[in-house]
């Protein structure tokens, strides 16, 4: 009689699915871990980005906690947009840190890099009347207008919330001339003064 053939384990058909949720959750893991405000701000560089924000009309978010880097600069659903866009910025702040000179920044350029992956829904999680300010009171005639055309009801824009808000939370030195920046610079300038 002839010996039964074993049947091999099939070990590519278990490792494989193996690896790839261990990836996941390596990624999950280290995605969380590197969008925390302790590990942003733990390069010396964005102290000055965590100052103005303290000073900022932004410096808590609506259920008054700090507000968290992340709530902001990273779109807030989980996803591949998540991944990218955390990646893109990740990467392009690991270069200027490690390879650029991080005290003479171009925050203008920056600015502009920074507003194209800003989310309206990151936006709209803390501001969900857009026809109130912060204070709860109703806005200006011309903001009406122009939230109206932003949710397609007066016209429409292109433009999404940082396209007409510029300059929420951080306040770069070249911004500082514009009036309606003149409060935000005046509370920069007196926290400089008092240091």
């Amino acid at each position: 009689m002839a010996p039964e053939s074993s049947r091999k384990f099939p070990l590519k058909k278990v490792l494989i699915p193996v690896g790839i949720v261990g990836l996941i959750v390596f990624l999950a893991v280290t995605m969380a871990r590197t969008s925390t405000n302790s590990y942003c701000l733990s390069c010396h560089e964005m102290k000055r980005y965590q100052d103005e924000l303290k000073l900022s009309s932004h410096a808590v978010d609506k259920d008054k906690k700090d507000l968290e880097c992340a709530q902001c600069h990273i779109p807030g659903s989980a996803g591949p947009r998540y991944v990218a866009v955390k990646t893109f910025q990740g990467l392009g702040d690991l270069l200027a840190h490690r390879f650029g000179n991080p005290e003479n920044l171009n925050r203008r350029a920056m600015q502009a890099k920074a507003q194209r992956f800003m989310s309206d829904d990151n936006c709209l999680a803390c501001h969900q009347d857009l026809y109130k300010d912060t204070k709860d009171k109703p806005i200006s005639e011309v903001g009406r207008l122009c939230h109206e055309a932003y949710l397609g009801k007066n016209g429409t824009t292109r433009h999404g919330c940082v396209g007409c808000h510029t300059n929420l939370a951080h306040l770069p030195q070249f911004d500082r001339r514009y009036e309606v920046n003149a409060k935000f610079a005046a509370k920069l300038a007196q926290e400089k003064e008092s240091n």
